[in-house]
């Protein structure tokens, strides 16, 4: 059963600026650009749609709400990264050693998060599309190549990333568009 993880489009501001930005207006177009590329691939109706809980990755699925009229379930385990106790001042530089990191390396409430957005990708019993963040497809790619690192592969904005879910056990079947330039 297939599972595509999108990260979401360009953020309107930087992880310093802003906990939890929406979309700017380059990343709605490439929001739209992703809906228009998948749907030409896939019977789209047949997928339930999941986010994390951040404007930026519920913007990103608006085309495929509206265009499929389908429900947004929104899923804690696919929020980004958890810095508990790191100001947004802080939290670039904390993310860039986060980037640095192999997985056995991260702390406890690190290791929950990936723990978590693997049980609920197990858990999925019919074809889905996961509207996410950069991190999350990272811990997901990671894990899945037995690549020791946090950080495997840059995602870029809107890039599809497609895992195979067979009875509980997941399997990496591509992974998206790389990024070419800053991570937002």
């Amino acid at each position: 059963m297939k599972i595509f993880l999108i990260r979401h489009g360009e953020a309107a501001q930087s992880w310093d600026q802003s906990a939890d930005p929406g979309l700017s207006e380059l990343g709605k177009e490439q929001a739209l650009e992703c809906f228009n590329t998948l749907y030409g691939k896939e019977d789209l109706n047949q997928f339930n749609l999941v986010s994390s809980p951040l404007k930026r990755a519920q913007e990103t699925s608006l085309h495929f709400k509206k265009n499929l009229d389908k429900q947004l379930s929104l899923n804690e385990a696919f929020r980004e990264i958890p810095s508990p106790g790191v100001s947004l001042l802080e939290r670039k530089n904390w993310l860039q050693e986060v980037f640095k990191k192999n997985i056995n390396e991260l702390e406890k409430p690190q290791q929950i998060w990936q723990s978590k957005i693997l049980s609920n990708l197990k858990s999925f019993t019919e074809p889905t599309i996961i509207f996410s963040h950069f991190m999350v497809i990272n811990i997901v790619v990671s894990t899945l190549k037995n690549d020791p690192r946090v950080v495997s592969f840059y995602p870029d904005n809107c890039s599809i990333t497609e895992i195979e879910n067979n009875e509980g056990k997941l399997n990496l079947v591509s992974i998206g568009n790389e990024l070419q330039t800053h991570v937002n």
